[in-house]
């Protein structure tokens, strides 16, 4: 993870059965190419579970990487 040349965008649900959380933030810490967006209340399932903050981080995300133009 310490030479990504491109963006990432992890985003890591703190209750997660089957990921701990914390392995976005030590990734965000090996290297400036990676941002991490950490969503509380919820399960592994972001998508599913939270569309409306999921949408809402992507879409950041997006616009800060100029892959969207507003």
């Amino acid at each position: 993870m310490q030479n990504s040349p491109v963006l990432i965008d992890v985003i890591a649900a703190v209750q997660s059965p089957y990921y701990n959380f914390l392995f976005a933030k030590w990734m965000a810490a090996q290297n400036d190419q990676i941002n991490m967006a950490l969503v509380d209340n919820c399960g592994h399932d972001i998508m599913a579970e939270v569309q409306d903050r999921f949408n809402q981080i992507l879409h950041h995300f997006s616009l800060k990487n100029r892959y969207l133009s507003n």
